[in-house]
């Protein structure tokens, strides 16, 4: 993955620059050893074109990786110096860095060193866009950009037993936790500092949403909705510009189509881009993106794209490793079209977290304590069930629960509904959804407006009962560009201001209150609407799996296998989805352990 790598204590030049290589991914990344001193090596893997930044006085140093979008570039640097002093002071004024973070609107790392004292510091956004994590032990501490640095170098005894468990039930694991022993990501708007003096590392939280009690509340529908344009205009605008172009990924969906309105009401050139595929892709989501891209006068072209390779599982597991699923490998097709017809300066913008800050995201029914939360978690988010998860990992389905009951104790809200938010925004979201996005930026910058963090503050503090069946979003998108909402919405088969789109939503709340019938209609209703692909698991896909477990031992010491087997053995009666997360899994494992993994040994075969 590109971006940043560091290490303390210091080791020489020319094997730090060694440990970068295996994050040198293509032949148009370069590994370079940006700072050293006496306690830390610190070094960046990264294409030309992607954002780094590196600024210095006589007594610090400090390196931004992504952008700050809401500064000049002269202000930035005297600004970043200041940041700096503030993450490696001592006694540092975590109120004044909280305040910054909560009135900046970035993605970013920013790592700082003191060249005096040593003291090394990282700071990350308050979503925390750029996945990072670290390691310590008390003699070292180890960060990047990138999971396999921490396990290519740091003395990590294998897999978390719960973070595998977590990850086969939801995709993801949750909290800091990670899929190896020893490893943690970084929290979102938090300060990690590194002492070398006292061999101490210090984690503070800067900054944790809290999604009970919406501020705006008492302001109406309408009000609220202005408020949200006028700063989607603007994190629209603040976005733009940083690339040799603009590049929006459109579908057919109320997300990019919100963005294409927000760069066209602010009148600022892009491209627009959507994938055609007939087992990815549904025909609706193109035709509708046709419309719109015609409707608001856009140069758009059409992508076509073909099931991924092995090569194209491999990169995701070799770039990712585990925390993204293998489902999606097919966009990576996508990317290199894009890539080739334009360049690696572009900016790919897509409508990522509109799903989060506009929609009503708590349950669909009352929960009346956190074991009901529970139980609504895993069934409204899991892959495989929770005891097919406990007998393919030898876990009891109690302890694993526990792990999810543990984790909601951390979170702030009170009320179960609102910890059902935070569940959203901080597990899926941060842990999983971002790292989707990361994947993006092997090729390019990629950046979404609905994540300005003026917006989204503004967004998460409007009330559940104005966002509920879309009311929020249909008025949001009828101030912002009425046309957005006239156009059909591919999810229900009418237009967003349409009476029947209200009448839709509201029956598809009511069936979310009872799955066994929202299971039953479902079909239909993606029938209807032309939401199906000819996508199938294909029997080679199982095979693989397969022949992962008979040749790499280490599978076998973190699942077990026979179960793994019996699960192989009924795979037609389970969703591709989850026969997939447990691929994802068994790559991870292969590929760390074997000399050459089976998707290595498979790059030229052929994955649907």
């Amino acid at each position: 993955m590109v971006g940043i790598t560091g290490r303390t204590p210091a080791i020489d030049e020319q094997s730090f620059a060694n440990s970068l290589e295996p994050l040198v991914h293509t032949d148009r990344y370069e590994a370079d050893v940006v700072f050293e001193s006496a306690s830390h090596s610190i070094g960046t893997t990264a294409y030309p074109e992607y954002p780094i930044r590196i600024v210095e006085n006589d007594d610090r140093w400090v390196c931004l990786e992504g952008h700050i979008y809401d500064r000049d570039d002269e202000a930035l640097e005297r600004e970043l110096l200041t940041v700096g002093a503030h993450v490696l002071s001592a006694d540092g004024d975590d109120e004044f860095l909280t305040q910054w973070l909560l009135e900046t609107d970035g993605e970013f790392l920013l790592v700082a060193a003191d060249k005096e004292s040593d003291r090394l510091g990282l700071l990350n956004d308050p979503l925390a866009r750029l996945p990072t994590y670290y390691f310590h032990d008390g003699e070292t501490v180890l960060f990047s950009r990138e999971l396999r640095y921490l396990i290519n170098e740091a003395p990590i005894e294998g897999f978390d037993p719960l973070g595998i468990a977590q990850c086969l039930l939801f995709g993801y694991s949750l909290g800091d936790r990670m899929l190896v022993h020893g490893a943690n990501r970084l929290r979102p708007g938090t300060k990690l500092t590194v002492d070398p003096e006292r061999g101490a590392v210090t984690e503070t939280a800067l900054h944790r949403f809290d999604f009970g009690d919406p501020a705006f509340e008492d302001r109406s529908r309408t009000r609220n909705a202005a408020e949200l344009v006028d700063r989607f205009k603007q994190a629209c605008r603040q976005r733009s510009g940083y690339g040799t172009r603009d590049v929006l990924s459109l579908s057919g969906g109320l997300d990019s189509r919100s963005v294409l309105a927000g760069y066209h009401a602010e009148g600022i050139p892009m491209t627009a881009a959507t994938m055609v595929s007939d087992d990815f892709v549904p025909p609706s989501d193109v035709e509708i993106a046709q419309q719109l891209a015609d409707e608001f006068d856009v140069d758009w072209r059409r992508y076509e794209v073909g099931p991924p390779n092995g090569s194209d599982l491999d990169r995701i597991i070799k770039t990712k490793n585990g925390q993204i699923g293998l489902l999606t490998s097919f966009i990576l097709e996508f990317f290199r079209q894009l890539r080739e017809e334009y360049d690696a300066g572009l900016t790919y913008v897509t409508g990522d977290g509109g799903d989060k800050a506009l929609p009503d995201l708590t349950p669909a029914k009352p929960i009346s304590d956190d074991s009901e939360l529970i139980d609504y978690i895993i069934r409204e988010n899991s892959f495989l069930s929770l005891e097919q998860v406990a007998r393919i990992t030898g876990l009891s389905a109690e302890s694993i629960r526990r792990s999810v009951r543990d984790r909601l104790r951390m979170y702030p809200e009170t009320d179960p509904a609102s910890k059902y938010v935070h569940f959203l925004v901080y597990e899926r979201g941060v842990n999983f959804l971002f790292e989707g996005e990361d994947r993006n930026r092997f090729f390019f910058w990629s950046t979404t407006p609905f994540y300005s963090i003026e917006f989204f503050r503004y967004a998460m503090n409007c009330p559940a009962d104005q966002k509920a069946r879309y009311n929020l979003y249909r008025t949001f998108l009828e101030e912002l560009e009425p046309a957005a909402a006239d156009l059909t919405h591919p999810d229900y088969g009418v237009p967003v201001s349409s009476t029947r789109h209200e009448v839709a939503a509201f029956a598809d709340e009511l069936l979310s209150r009872y799955p066994w019938l929202f299971d039953a209609v479902r079909p239909v209703v993606k029938s209807l609407n032309s939401l199906d692909t000819e996508s199938q698991l294909q029997p080679d896909t199982v095979d693989c799996i397969r022949t992962q477990i008979e040749q790499c031992e280490a599978v076998d010491d973190v699942l077990v296998t026979d179960e793994l087997r019996r699960f192989l053995d009924s795979y037609p009666e389970h969703d591709r989805t989850s026969v997939y997360r447990l691929f994802a899994i068994t790559s991870v494992i292969d590929d760390i352990h074997s000399s050459q993994s089976v998707l290595e040994s498979r790059c030229d075969a052929v994955f649907s």
